[in-house]
């Protein structure tokens, strides 16, 4: 339901490309724009049966779809728990699950603060956090623990939030007012196990301000679960090793960070990070021709560039 119009077409163009028909199953959330993306596509002149969007409820539709003999690839972007079902009852087929994530972004001390604060801002809070790749933990080394803090807290305060239609709003509703009130949940549970606010959090209705939770703890929910929201939690590193171990220690492996003037440093993050993407010294998303996907509970498979496109297709030799 996030990018409703891109994620689709990372699946319908290749899918389409290779040579095969399609059965799009659009989010719950979002069907009018699949629908009138499948009736441009006909008007176009694709043929009457390659594409057919079916909408409705995803726990009904979903185990019809996915266990049926005549579908032999499914492409999924959602939930792990969602992918882990699909996996359970698709049989034996080719499967490409883009599924949850926590990304670290670390941050050593030799970083350049202000340009790491941006990139947090525009890693974190773009569409409302509600981003596969958002920075939702952030790795920071202890002697610039502070001086981030610092750099980051005026930035996120300056986000403009409000009507999504004004021209200069920033950031806006949640999904749902459910999706905000969860959200605000895990930052008050974090509060609660001793974190702290920095900034933001408030909610009105579906709108959530932009939220800084300091001091937090790996074994935190607000670091360990995907938040898909507008906050980040900022943690205390003692060195590289530290950083590893920490970035490492969760359950999924989707994209991380690393800020340093040390290539040598980087080099050793990039190589030792357990994610399908490692950005450095920049944040997202990669280059289209790029294959994305990630390790561990973020999925199965790759998305973009050739890697896409060999996920419609057999090999015959």
């Amino acid at each position: 339901f996030n990018y409703p119009l891109l994620l689709v077409a990372h699946k319908v163009a290749p899918a389409l490309a290779s040579g095969n028909a399609a059965v799009l199953k659009p989010a719950q959330q979002t069907p009018l724009t699949a629908l009138l993306l499948t009736r441009l596509l006909l008007e176009a002149g694709l043929p009457e049966h390659a594409l057919q969007c079916l909408t409705g409820s995803g726990s009904e539709l979903g185990p019809a779809l996915c266990a049926d003999e005549r579908v032999r690839k499914i492409s999924f972007t959602g939930s792990t728990s969602v992918g882990r079902e699909i996996s359970r009852v698709a049989g034996v087929k080719r499967l490409s699950l883009e599924l949850g994530a926590s990304c670290p972004l670390i941050v050593l001390a030799d970083a350049d603060l202000d340009q790491v604060a941006a990139a947090t801002v525009t890693g974190g809070y773009v569409n409302a956090g509600q981003v596969c790749i958002s920075v939702q933990r952030v790795l920071v080394s202890k002697p610039v623990y502070g001086d981030f803090l610092d750099a980051l807290r005026p930035r996120v305060e300056e986000i403009p939030v409000g009507d999504p239609l004004a021209e200069e709003t920033r950031l806006a509703a949640l999904i749902t007012e459910g999706e905000a009130q969860r959200v605000e949940g895990v930052i008050r549970d974090a509060v609660d196990e001793g974190a702290r606010l920095v900034t933001g959090g408030e909610r009105d209705g579906a709108v959530l301000r932009p939220a800084v939770v300091a001091d937090v703890r790996p074994e935190m929910a607000i670091a360990r679960d995907e938040l898909f929201g507008p906050a980040v939690a900022v943690s205390r590193i003692d060195d590289v090793a530290d950083a590893i171990a920490v970035a490492n220690d969760s359950e999924y492996g989707l994209a991380a960070g690393v800020w340093t003037r040390d290539v040598a440093n980087a080099h050793k993050l990039a190589s030792k990070l357990k994610a399908g993407s490692v950005y450095v010294n920049i944040w997202g998303p990669s280059d289209a021709a790029a294959p994305f996907g990630g390790y561990k509970a973020s999925g199965i498979g790759r998305e973009m560039g050739h890697a896409n496109l060999d996920a419609y297709l057999e090999v015959k030799t």
